[in-house]
């Protein structure tokens, strides 16, 4: 087999599972506007009151954020490609299954398959990114890609389903996601990798259950007391089963030897403010699609496709925005664009309560396109941060808890909003009523309607000569409470933000402690402790591992020996810099560095069995093998395991190596670096051969024209295609300017010193590549 050919195999993969990591998410994503901007069209057609048109977000988000949690582990421990599979079955059968329902009970039906489908592919994406790219910040920008499939099919959602609507029945709507499920079913089959966590993990039925049981509870009596009354007894015990499924889904969690949302990664700032965040942004975000869908439809009477266009100012602008904040993330502290953009977000709602039933497109135009910034600004930043503030192998889990968290908030929105403008509208109608000269038994009528009904039962009344005083009334009254809803909305984002502000600071360095002049002999027993479990890579506990905890200077402050469970205890003498080293039997030693603040810590250990691991460099082009080339091995959490050269066969050998995920990183001069994933054995592991591409070299020389004299201190900077900064380099006394290690492609090269001037280049691969630029005197 040709090794150029394999190598290129494996980078084609990865990008394909990288694609379809972003096709997925945006077929799971796909309904949530698409539905949404059709409510009104489908409570014509099939009669639905207020809170059944409520049920049909809800029958949606409920099971994705019921199973996400479960989806994320399931993953974890069956492989990620099925899961993803899964999904995109459950997405097509579901809209399937909505586009031939007949009732609106059939609509909850394939909104929840829908549902069920989204929840398998949220976690399962983004944790298929954080494998196929381990480096933190190369990750970021895919999460952005990520993130912008998401905006791309929130924004796309209502252009098609106006289109569709201006031509045919509503239930067509759900028709463009199952074609596109099935095609990504059918490449995902045949060229995306498959991932696992290496650390195994069980199914947690008990927590499965009592969050299910929770989350559905909870939207439950949110929405039928909000259609009717929170003091009717079916209302009043959903609620209180909700509370009791979450005091038990917390309970069986803490007791879980596997649960499906680790309670300690709450103990991560970073994920804990990003998952609240999430909630309470989604909240009111989703929340305000499903009012506003409303308001375009029953007070604007718009069609689907004028509704779609003015929902694209939002979608839109954050389709455009995502990417531009997951670029500047590393630049500017996550911190700011999360709070800048929920502030922003919260300035836009509170600015469209100004709206009135004639409002134009052109005044409601730059509110909405505010709304858009603001979240754009707020979602890359938000994900990115959740998923890089956990362990690498617990990125499946750290996904499905904060976008479980982002659909709870999504299933409260509508169902929170929803209640709050049936209420307050209700409330307001009889007073609208009076001011329109609507009186007597006809204003009863109306009212009588609303309240069994919905506010949109109005409109099919037959009203003679009182209904367009009446419709005007209704419009009225559904302003009052759409106000209320937007108030409601922008307070959410601002307590986001304030949530931002607080807990995503930056965690202030822990001061160490000098250590004793003399050996610690002994410690208190009441002094705090360092405990957890041993485990090996199957999720076993190592009974008789030796833990050995000893100061930055090498002295011995404490040694235990975990229990027949793999548990331990290790006193610790006070705060400071420590090293914990852990030794068992046929496993690697595992070394690590914490920073104890003097209270309890807990801290579970993973040893790997050892093994030897041997493999070839070889170029690309030609494949010969590369002697002296530098090859480095790095376990999952960025750790280096060993580093050598290649001898002059290109071959390298490793001992030792411990036994799990981990990255070769390759470098040799002339040639492009590298870095593969790869699993080692316990036993000795062949790796196939790496092919290193050579590196472009661009130099040249900037002269002076006419005289073509060599220009000293130019300043020259290459851009590639995208418009990104490659590099800078300033002329010597000799003129020269020289760039290396590119990949070949298009680069724009920019001298300035003299009026700048711009070439463009074309680098097609070989060794070194020259371009002499010429400048101009502007007085020339």
């Amino acid at each position: 087999m040709n090794v150029a050919t394999t190598a290129n195999g494996t980078q084609e993969r990865r990008a394909v599972t990288l694609v379809m990591a972003c096709v997925g998410v945006f077929v799971a994503y796909l309904p949530v506007t698409s539905v949404s901007v059709s409510l009104p069209a489908i409570q014509r057609a099939l009669g639905a009151s207020t809170s059944e048109l409520s049920w049909v977000s809800d029958a949606f988000v409920l099971p994705m954020a019921a199973l996400i949690l479960t989806a994320g582990v399931f993953g974890d421990v069956h492989g990620r490609k099925k899961v993803f599979q899964a999904g995109l079955a459950f997405t097509a059968v579901g809209a399937a299954t909505a586009l031939c329902a007949q009732s609106v009970e059939v609509v909850w039906t394939g909104q929840a398959l829908a549902g069920i489908g989204a929840a398998a592919l949220l976690p399962t994406t983004l944790a298929m990114i954080s494998q196929a790219v381990p480096d933190p910040r190369e990750r970021g920008k895919f999460v952005g890609l990520w993130a912008s499939s998401l905006m791309a099919a929130l924004a796309v959602g209502p252009l098609i389903s106006g289109v569709i609507l201006a031509h045919t029945d509503w239930r067509w709507i759900y028709l463009p996601s199952i074609p596109v499920a099935l095609l990504a079913m059918a490449v995902a089959a045949r060229l995306v990798t498959d991932s696992r966590s290496p650390h195994a993990r069980a199914l947690d039925w008990p927590g499965q259950i009592t969050a299910t049981v929770a989350i559905t509870a909870l939207v439950y009596g949110v929405i039928e007391g909000g259609a009717g009354s929170f003091t009717d007894t079916r209302v009043l015990v959903a609620l209180a089963l909700a509370v009791v499924g979450l005091i038990a889904f917390v309970v069986f969690e803490r007791r879980s030897a596997s649960p499906m949302l680790d309670l300690k990664l709450f103990r991560s700032a970073g994920f804990s403010a990003t998952s609240l965040i999430a909630m309470i942004t989604f909240m009111g975000l989703i929340g305000f699609f499903f009012v506003l869908s409303l308001y375009f439809g029953m007070v604007q009477q718009l069609d689907t496709l004028d509704a779609g266009y003015r929902l694209l100012m939002v979608t839109g602008v954050c389709f455009f925005v995502g990417p531009v904040a997951g670029r500047v993330m590393h630049r500017i502290s996550p911190r700011v664009l999360i709070s800048v953009g929920l502030l922003c977000a919260a300035g836009a709602l509170f600015s469209l309560t100004s709206l009135t039933a004639d409002t134009s497109f052109g005044p409601m135009a730059w509110r909405l396109a505010l709304l858009g910034l603001g979240m754009g600004l707020v979602v890359t930043p938000m994900t990115a941060t959740a998923v890089s503030s956990v362990p690498h192998h617990l990125a499946g889990m750290a996904a499905a808890g904060n976008n479980a968290l982002r659909q709870v908030g999504g299933a409260l929105g509508p169902a929170i909003l929803g209640a709050l403008l049936t209420s307050k509208s209700t409330g307001a109608l009889s007073g609208h009523l009076a001011d329109a000269g609507v009186t007597g038994n006809a204003a009863e009528r109306i009212v009588g309607a609303a309240e069994a009904q919905g506010l949109g039962a109005v409109a099919q009344l037959d009203l003679g000569a009182d209904r367009g005083r009446a419709l005007g009334a209704l419009s009225e009254s559904f302003l009052d409470g759409m106000q209320l809803c937007l108030i409601v909305a922008g307070s959410l984002a601002v307590l986001a933000a304030l949530v931002g502000v607080v807990l995503l600071r930056r965690p202030k360095p822990t001061p160490r402690t000098a250590p004793a002049p003399e050996p610690v002999e002994a410690v208190d027993a009441h002094e705090p402790a360092l405990s957890g479990t041993v485990r090996d890579a199957s999720g076993v506990g190592l009974a008789g591992a030796v833990l050995t905890l000893i100061s930055p200077t090498g002295r011995q402050l404490a040694r235990a020996v975990a229990g027949a469970d793999g548990q331990y205890r290790v006193p610790v003498p006070g705060p400071g810099a420590h090293v914990l080293i852990t030794t068992a039997d046929g496993h690697h030693p595992h070394a690590t560095n914490l920073v104890l603040d003097g209270r309890p810590t807990e801290h579970d250990i993973l040893l790997s069995g050892a093994g030897s691991m041997t493999g070839k460099v070889v170029g690309a082009d030609d494949g010969l093998p590369l002697a002296h080339a530098v090859v480095t091995v790095t376990d999952a959490r960025g750790d280096v395991l060993a580093t050598g050269l290649t001898d002059a066969s290109g071959s390298y050998v490793f001992g030792d190596i411990a036994e799990g995920e981990i990255t070769i990183s390759v470098t040799a001069e002339g040639f492009r670096p590298t870095a593969v994933a790869a699993r080692a054995a316990k036993s000795a592991t062949v790796q196939p051969d790496i092919a290193l591409r050579p590196g472009v070299r661009l130099r040249g020389q900037i002269r002076t024209r006419p005289e073509l004299r060599p220009l000293s201190d130019a300043r020259v900077t290459l851009l590639d295609a995208a418009g990104n900064v490659v590099g800078t380099s300033t002329t010597g006394s000799d003129g020269a300017y020289a760039f290396g290690d590119l990949d070949a492609g298009e680069y724009s090269l920019v001298a300035s010193g003299y009026p700048a001037s711009t070439r463009t280049v074309s680098v097609n691969g070989r060794a070194v590549e020259a371009l002499d630029l010429d400048l101009t005197h502007p007085h020339g």
